[in-house]
Protein backbone atom coordinates (compact mmCIF):
# COMPACT_ATOMS: atom_id res chain seq x y z
CA UNK A 1 0.00 0.00 0.00
CA UNK A 2 0.92 3.60 -0.49
CA UNK A 3 -0.75 6.45 1.39
CA UNK A 4 -0.06 9.89 -0.05
CA UNK A 5 -1.03 13.00 1.92
CA UNK A 6 -1.23 16.40 0.25
CA UNK A 7 0.43 18.50 2.92
CA UNK A 8 -0.40 21.76 1.13
CA UNK A 9 -4.17 21.34 1.54
CA UNK A 10 -4.20 19.46 4.87
CA UNK A 11 -5.59 21.47 7.79
CA UNK A 12 -4.51 19.01 10.48
CA UNK A 13 -8.03 18.07 11.58
CA UNK A 14 -6.83 14.56 12.55
CA UNK A 15 -10.01 12.85 11.31
CA UNK A 16 -7.91 10.43 9.26
CA UNK A 17 -5.82 9.58 12.33
CA UNK A 18 -8.87 8.91 14.51
CA UNK A 19 -10.85 6.93 11.93
CA UNK A 20 -8.06 4.63 10.70
CA UNK A 21 -9.05 1.18 12.00
CA UNK A 22 -5.46 -0.09 11.92
CA UNK A 23 -3.64 2.91 13.39
CA UNK A 24 -1.63 3.52 10.24
CA UNK A 25 -1.70 7.31 10.46
CA UNK A 26 -0.44 9.52 13.23
CA UNK A 27 -0.01 13.25 13.58
CA UNK A 28 3.45 14.20 12.37
CA UNK A 29 5.92 16.71 13.71
CA UNK A 30 6.22 18.79 10.53
CA UNK A 31 4.01 21.82 9.92
CA UNK A 32 2.79 22.81 6.48
CA UNK A 33 2.91 26.39 5.15
CA UNK A 34 -0.37 27.19 6.93
CA UNK A 35 1.10 26.09 10.28
CA UNK A 36 -0.86 22.86 10.66
CA UNK A 37 0.72 19.62 11.83
CA UNK A 38 0.06 17.08 9.09
CA UNK A 39 -0.39 13.33 9.49
CA UNK A 40 2.10 10.73 8.34
CA UNK A 41 1.75 7.04 7.51
CA UNK A 42 3.87 5.88 10.43
CA UNK A 43 2.66 2.26 10.42
CA UNK A 44 2.20 1.62 6.68
CA UNK A 45 2.77 -2.14 7.00
CA UNK A 46 -0.52 -2.37 8.92
CA UNK A 47 -2.51 -0.71 6.12
CA UNK A 48 -5.19 -2.96 4.63
CA UNK A 49 -6.30 -0.48 1.97
CA UNK A 50 -9.76 0.18 3.42
CA UNK A 51 -9.51 3.80 2.21
CA UNK A 52 -11.33 5.07 5.30
CA UNK A 53 -8.80 7.90 5.65
CA UNK A 54 -9.34 8.89 2.02
CA UNK A 55 -13.12 8.94 2.43
CA UNK A 56 -13.18 10.77 5.78
CA UNK A 57 -10.82 13.60 4.77
CA UNK A 58 -12.95 16.75 4.30
CA UNK A 59 -10.34 18.35 2.05
CA UNK A 60 -9.56 15.32 -0.17
CA UNK A 61 -5.90 15.36 0.88
CA UNK A 62 -5.36 11.60 1.03
CA UNK A 63 -4.84 9.11 -1.77
CA UNK A 64 -4.52 5.38 -1.02
CA UNK A 65 -2.96 3.23 -3.73
CA UNK A 66 -2.71 -0.51 -3.76
CA UNK A 67 0.58 -1.60 -5.25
Amino acid sequence: MRVEIDTVWCKGCELCVHFCPKGVLQLGEVRNAKGYLVPVAANIEACVGCEMCERICPDFCIDVERQ
